[in-house]
């Protein structure tokens, strides 16, 4: 059965560490890359922060779901939350960056929107591991 007060803090816990992982990766340690491709972007001023926070949220909360249903009848721990991260981030992060390589004409996001999206995935399912508990 699935508990949903421990699903309710892994859903806070990982809202909180994407949020701060996305501002620390996208906001600073990609903020020269974005630069440089200013044309495919919004500028910051006109990006709707509010909008963009609660999508993470909602998808965060479908995340917390579907690791509690993974978990389900196993042990939650760390190693659960990594390999479902891992899981979680070939699909939501390599797959559709790979689709838009493909699609697009000189698309410049595909390693380092691949690889930031693939390690928020295992970062989270690592803090799912580690909070959620049946």
């Amino acid at each position: 059965m699935i508990n949903t007060k421990r699903m309710i803090w892994a859903f806070l816990a990982a809202v909180m560490v994407a949020t701060v992982f996305e501002f620390a990766v996208f906001g600073l340690a990609l903020e020269n890359f974005h630069a440089q491709h200013a044309d495919w972007l919004k500028p910051p001023a006109e990006q709707p922060r509010l909008r963009m926070f609660l999508t993470t949220a909602l998808n965060l909360a479908l995340v917390t779901l579907f690791y509690a249903l993974f978990a389900r009848n196993r042990a939650s721990r760390l190693s659960t939350g990594i390999v479902f991260g891992v899981l979680l981030g070939l699909i939501a992060g390599w797959v559709p960056q790979a689709f838009n390589k493909m699609l697009f004409v000189d698309y410049p996001f595909y390693l380092h929107w691949g690889t930031a999206i693939f390690a928020e995935t295992v970062l989270v399912g690592a803090v799912l591991g580690l909070v959620y508990r049946e």
